[in-house]
């Protein structure tokens, strides 16, 4: 394409080119005829005279226009934001901007002259130097970050543009360096690099498992505590699908579900702000019981579920163990620890209940009371192991001789109460107390001796006595008055 400037030099050599042709035919004219030697220098005077007005002209014109550019590029690198430094071929300073004296703090008088080294970090004074070569043999370099030392020895962060000076004929006979001063972003740009580096530490050193996964369900973090948790090494793990990872094929429907409904929401069901439990899959397919907090985060456009997760199988252990050992208290509260019958405070607590509903339904509680004879002898004569073992054998019949609805206890000593709860019939409270007696009086055969016990036992109805006490009171009386000269065991030798 042809400049305005290429245009009008052609306009005018053309235009001096006819100024000649007509300065000859003037002359040629005015002499009627072929000219003689005057006028043929007179033709040329002319002829030179006005090419020279006009190459004069010309040039005027063209270093008009050069001192116009070069006050407008003077102009542009005074009042540019960005350090402009212009070197010799061997880094010597021969140009500074105004933004070079505030970013360096050297003015324009004391650094021009001085070679560029003097900018350098003293522990590195080849770090931008060692440029200049390749810039000599015309290499450009943008976007070269590089530390730089300001005259009060603070060091200052630059993105340096450098690129070789040539002149007319394309020889190159300087350097030319734009700097931008990049401090600030370089002090952000390491703060969060050292803010991710510190983060992946704590992750990698985190006690919990750290597991994330990309929107096409492939595992992209898995730090050594998932290691620990699972048996996968991360390098066998990332970039895998997490569904074949950690979950039970059982389960991976389910995921797939859930998953996919994630995908279309954003929602995730089980972020709650709250640890959830539950059930992983170990390398070696075991269930791994493990607690989890699931959040979302979003990087491009594309989203990313994590969940720390921590292995709680130690801690169920503990919390069965736990709650195994609360059951044995609560269990021991209301049982008698020989016998394992309820104790006097769970009947009473039955028999409230029970009396409670006759009130309702009509029908009749039977309480039976009832002891062992002659136990006190047993005791006596064989020991109180003997005496242990003939109360829980006791027991064990007792249980066997009554409906799994009543409830048989052991009130103290050798003392037992039944209570028969919807007693329909009450002559059916001699047939109980057959079977009762039956099944209780059978030999009991010990390694030292044999026993033949026997059992006292009194009855009372609902219906005769209002309250549970009372009608624990009113069966044993009836016991006792049904008590006479048994005994509860007899030895064979």
């Amino acid at each position: 394409m042809v400049r305005p400037f290429d245009r009008a030099w052609l306009f005018l050599s053309v235009l001096l080119a006819l100024v000649v042709l007509a300065s000859f035919d003037v002359v040629w004219l005015l002499t009627d005829g072929p000219m003689s030697p005057p006028e043929l220098i007179f033709a040329g005077i002319v002829a030179v005279g006005g090419t020279c007005i006009g190459l004069l002209a010309l040039h005027y014109w063209r270093q008009r226009r050069t001192v116009s550019a070069s006050t407008r590029l003077a102009a542009i690198v005074e009042w540019c934001d960005d350090a402009v430094i212009g070197l010799s071929l061997d880094g010597v300073i021969d140009s500074w901007n105004p933004s070079a004296e505030r970013i360096f703090g050297y003015r324009a008088e004391e650094i021009i002259g001085r070679h560029g080294s003097l900018l350098l970090p003293e522990d590195d004074p080849e770090r931008s130097m060692g440029l200049l070569p390749r810039i000599a043999e015309g290499e450009v370099f943008q976007n070269h970050e590089a530390t730089h030392v300001r005259k009060d020895g603070r060091l200052v962060e630059l993105s340096l543009s450098i690129s070789p000076l040539k002149d007319r004929i394309g020889e190159i006979v300087g350097i030319a360096v734009v700097g931008r001063d990049i401090t600030a972003q370089a002090a952000e740009q390491r703060m969060l690099l050292e803010q991710r580096q510190r983060l992946a530490r704590i992750m990698e050193t985190a006690g919990d498992a750290l597991v994330s996964m990309d929107e096409d369900g492939a595992i992209t973090e898995w730090n050594a505590a998932a290691e620990r948790t699972f048996g996968w090494p991360a390098a066998q793990v990332i970039g895998r699908p997490l569904r074949d990872v950690l979950i039970q094929p059982q389960d991976r429907a389910a995921h797939d579900t859930g998953f996919a409904r994630l995908l279309r929401t954003r929602v995730p069901t089980l972020a709650t702000g709250e640890p959830i439990r539950v059930v992983a899959r170990h390398r070696d397919g075991r269930d791994v019981p493990v607690e989890m907090k699931l959040w979302l985060t979003e990087h491009n456009g594309r989203m990313e579920a994590n969940a720390f997760l921590r292995d709680i199988t130690a801690q169920q252990q503990m919390e069965a163990e736990r709650s195994r050992y609360e059951a044995r208290l609560a269990h021991m509260a209301t049982h008698d620890t020989l016998t394992d019958l309820p104790n006097r405070a769970l009947l009473m607590d039955r028999l409230t209940m029970a009396l409670n509903r006759t009130r309702r339904t009509g029908k009749t509680v039977t309480l039976l009371y009832l002891d062992v004879d002659r136990f006190k002898e047993v005791n006596d004569t064989f020991g109180h192991t003997i005496g242990d073992q003939l109360l829980t054998t006791v027991a064990s019949r007792l249980r066997q001789s009554v409906r799994p609805s009543d409830t048989v206890a052991r009130i103290g000593g050798d003392e037992f109460v039944i209570l028969c709860d919807d007693q329909a019939k009450p002559e059916d409270v001699s047939v109980i107390v057959a079977r009762l007696t039956s099944t209780v009086s059978r030999p009991i055969v010990l390694p030292t001796c044999v026993l033949n016990p026997e059992i006292s036992i009194g009855h009372a109805n609902s219906g005769d006595q209002p309250t549970a006490d009372e009608l624990v009171q009113a069966a044993d009386e009836a016991m006792y008055q049904h008590k006479r000269g048994r005994r509860a065991a007899v030895p064979t030798g």
